[in-house]
C-alpha cells in the first residue's frame, strides 16, 4: 500500500526558479509603467462623489517574494471625505501602512507594486467634464515624475518613527526649508527660513530659532515628531496621512501630539487618514473608522457605529482585547485565538473563518460581500446576510 504524500511547506529548486522568473517579468512590467510618458487623459478619472477627497476602489498591492506573491492589500475600497478624520485600525500585517504607502506611491519597489484598482484624488488643478462631473487624478496610473508635483504638497505623510525620517546630517531648518523651496515657486532662502520658524511655532515648539539650527539627534522624540508634523503641513496639504504617529512616544506626549493633529485639521482645513493600533485613539479622533483584516476592509462606519454597535466578530474581538480601568487584573487579557492565513495562499472563503466562534456553513463558500447595515455602516460577514434579505422583503411588502 502506497503512502500518501503530505503537502510540504518547502518549494523545490525548479519551483523557486519559476517564481523568480515570474517575479522579474512582473517587476519590469510595472516599473516600466511608472516611467512611461502618459498623456494627462490616461491618468485622470472622475470622482464618484465630489465631497470626497480620496476614493479607493478595489485597490490591490502585492509584493513579489522568493516564495510567491504576497497580496498585502487585496481589493480595498473606501472613501476619505473632505475635512474629516478617517481612522484605519487592525492588527499588524493587515495592510494599513501598505494602503497609505500606495496612496503616496511609496510602496517599496521593485518588489512592491500596485497591480490593480483606482486611487482617485480630488485635485483643484483639474476642472470638470462636459457633463459637470469633477475630474480627479488616478494615482495608480500616474507617472512617477507627475506624482512629484502632488506628493509632499497636496498629500503628505507623518511616519511612525521620526528619527528614521529626518536626515541626521542636516539641520532641522535645512530640511524644513527644502520643502518650501521645492513646492513654493518664487520662494527665497530668507522667506523659507521665516516660514519654517513660523511652522515650528505653529506646532508648539518653544525657542523655534534654536530648534531651527539644531540637528535631529539633539531633540527629544516628541520634538522630532512635531518637526515632522511641521514638515507635513508646510505645503498646506489637502490630505495628511499619519501612520501611527504616537507609537514611539510616551503617554503624555501622545496626548499632546493627537491634540495638535486635531487642531491642525481644523485650522488647515485638511483631511487626515489616521493609522493606529490603539482603539482609544480612534474613538477620540476619528469621524469614520475602517477596520482591516488580512488585506481587506471587513467593516466600516462612523465612530459611533463601530464602537457602540460592532458587528464583525473580528471587530468585537479587537474591542474585547483592549485593557480597561474596570478590567479584572487577576484575569488574563483577551486575545483572538488562531492565526492570520498565509498571505501567499489566501483561501477563497472568509479569511477570518478559522478564528471565528460564530462561523456558519456558508462561511466556507465565497468570500462574503460588503453588506449595508445602515446608511453609514457596512460589514463583510454572512451573519448579517439573512438580516439584509429580511429587510428587503419587508420593503417589498410595503
Amino acid at each position: 500500500m502506497k503512502e500518501k504524500k503530505t503537502k510540504s511547506n518547502y518549494i523545490s529548486i525548479g519551483e523557486s526558479r519559476k517564481i523568480i522568473r515570474y517575479n522579474i517579468k512582473q517587476m519590469r512590467y510595472y516599473e516600466a509603467l511608472k516611467k512611461k510618458n502618459r498623456s494627462p487623459e490616461e491618468y485622470t478619472s472622475v470622482m464618484h462623489d465630489e465631497n470626497n477627497l480620496v476614493e479607493l476602489d478595489n485597490l490591490k498591492t502585492c509584493f513579489f517574494t522568493d516564495t510567491g506573491t504576497v497580496m498585502s492589500v487585496n481589493g480595498v475600497s473606501f472613501n476619505i471625505p473632505k475635512n474629516k478624520i478617517v481612522g484605519v485600525v487592525g492588527e499588524s500585517g493587515c495592510g494599513k501602512s501598505v494602503t497609505s504607502l500606495s496612496i503616496m506611491q511609496l510602496v517599496q519597489a521593485p518588489q512592491g507594486q500596485v497591480i490593480d484598482g483606482e486611487i482617485r484624488f480630488n485635485s483643484d488643478n483639474l476642472g470638470r467634464t462636459e457633463d459637470g462631473k469633477k475630474l480627479a487624478y488616478n494615482i495608480v496610473k500616474m507617472p512617477t515624475k507627475e506624482m512629484y508635483k502632488i506628493r509632499g504638497k497636496d498629500i503628505t505623510m507623518i511616519f511612525q518613527e521620526p528619527m528614521t525620517s529626518l536626515n541626521p546630517v542636516f539641520t532641522i531648518g535645512f530640511q524644513l526649508d527644502e520643502v518650501t523651496l521645492l513646492h513654493e515657486p518664487g520662494a527665497t532662502k530668507e522667506s523659507a527660513k521665516e516660514y519654517s520658524i513660523e511652522l515650528l511655532k505653529k506646532v508648539g515648539i518653544s525657542m523655534p530659532e534654536h530648534v531651527y539650527k539644531s540637528y535631529p539627534h539633539e531633540l527629544s522624540g516628541g520634538m522630532r515628531q512635531r518637526v515632522m508634523i511641521a514638515m507635513a503641513i508646510a505645503g498646506h496639504p489637502k490630505l495628511l496621512i499619519a501612520d501611527e504617529p504616537t507609537t514611539a512616544l510616551d503617554v503624555t506626549i501622545q496626548a499632546q501630539i493627537l491634540e495638535l493633529l486635531k487642531q491642525l485639521q481644523k485650522t488647515e482645513n485638511c483631511s487626515i487618514m489616521l493609522i493606529t493600533h490603539d482603539l482609544g485613539v480612534i474613538a477620540e479622533m476619528a469621524d469614520e473608522v475602517i477596520v482591516m483584516y488580512a488585506g481587506r476592509v471587513i467593516e466600516h462606519g462612523t465612530a459611533e457605529d463601530i464602537f457602540f454597535n460592532p458587528m464583525h466578530p473580528y471587530t468585537i474581538g479587537l474591542q474585547k482585547s483592549k485593557p480597561l480601568l474596570s478590567s479584572d487584573a487577576s484575569k488574563p487579557l483577551y486575545s483572538i485565538p488562531g492565526q492570520v492565513p498565509n498571505p501567499i495562499n489566501l483561501p477563497d472563503c472568509c479569511y477570518f473563518k478559522n478564528r471565528c466562534n460564530k462561523r456558519l456553513c456558508k462561511c466556507s463558500g465565497a468570500y462574503p460581500p460588503m453588506i449595508k447595515v445602515s446608511d453609514t455602516h457596512y460589514v463583510s460577514c454572512y451573519l448579517y446576510d439573512e438580516q439584509k434579505t429580511d429587510e428587503v422583503k419587508d420593503e417589498e411588502a410595503k
